[in-house]
């Protein structure tokens, strides 16, 4: 390698195609390229470079032995230079970039739609809101912002305290005794815990609680909700608010590598501001 030989660090996503996938047409597909121009890359970076990446054997293409720390350096470059990009998006204010918030949908049904409604003029560009119970890539920032209940944030995440939400337990008639299951992420959190421990059983089970709540009003079922989410449903009664089920945080947090950004910052300040503004309906205060 000459001194003139710097690396064309596009270059980088060729290679560690290849050697994540075995062989150049793999590698072609995943990066929606032709044959010919993997191999044109390919063979380019390692002319450029002096070394051999790659043995060609009859089942593909194999990192050479001495290679593999340099394929996962390359990985690490990979993976910052993708974000100093994040960053750079997270900051610009233009429509082209907008601020993806998620939620569960419960929250994006009962509130976040609504609040998002009220404080979009003072956010700036474009908000992209994103419903759904499973956890999205913050690091590959399939979203900046996410609207989460959970006890405490995990250590990539960081944020503001947003208040906190009670459960109750609702009803299609004040009769009904039989429990609607929580299956999916649900399971797994504070109120899937207390339904293992208080409820029995069910024929029926849901991953969501706006899902759930459609069911119960149908039928003489029973079903932990958030208070937000039971009380203003039409066709459910709230029975009984749980004593030994705490409430729950929310937080509004975002990727600690981009939380100290100054557009992302200032969105989730007022977010969490306008979530705390609704502590009656999160607490099931009439």
């Amino acid at each position: 390698m000459s001194k003139d030989a710097h690396t064309n660090w596009d270059d980088i996503r060729f290679v560690i195609a290849v050697a994540d996938h075995g062989s150049v047409a793999a590698a072609a597909r995943a990066l929606s390229v032709n044959h010919a121009t993997v191999l044109r890359r390919i063979a380019g970076f390692e002319s450029r470079q002096g070394i051999r990446v790659f043995d060609k054997t009859p089942r593909g293409y194999v990192v050479s032995a001495d290679r593999r720390a340099l394929i996962e350096t390359m990985r690490d470059a990979s993976v910052a230079l993708g974000q100093v990009d994040q960053m750079i998006d997270a900051e610009r204010p233009s429509l082209q970039s907008g601020i993806r918030v998620t939620s569960t949908d419960a929250f994006c049904y009962s509130l976040l739609g609504p609040i998002v409604g009220r404080v979009a003029d003072d956010i700036d560009g474009q908000i992209d809101i994103i419903s759904g119970n499973a956890h999205l890539d913050f690091g590959r920032l399939q979203a900046h912002i996410t609207v989460r209940p959970t006890l405490e944030l995990p250590q990539d995440l960081s944020g503001e305290w947003a208040g906190k939400f009670r459960f109750g337990v609702y009803g299609g008639s004040r009769s009904a005794d039989r429990w609607l299951g929580l299956s999916g992420p649900l399971a797994r959190s504070v109120a899937g815990k207390w339904m293992r421990d208080k409820a029995a059983q069910t024929g029926i089970s849901g991953n969501s609680f706006v899902t759930l709540a459609k069911v119960a009003a149908h039928g003489n079922y029973k079903v932990l909700l958030p208070v937000f989410l039971g009380d203003p449903w039409k066709g459910l009664h709230r029975l009984d608010v749980p004593d030994d089920l705490p409430a729950t945080p929310i937080w509004v947090a975002s990727h600690v590598d981009f939380a100290r950004s100054g557009r992302l910052a200032r969105a989730r300040k007022r977010l969490a501001e306008a979530l705390i503004e609704e502590h009656d309906a999160l607490m099931g205060v009439a």
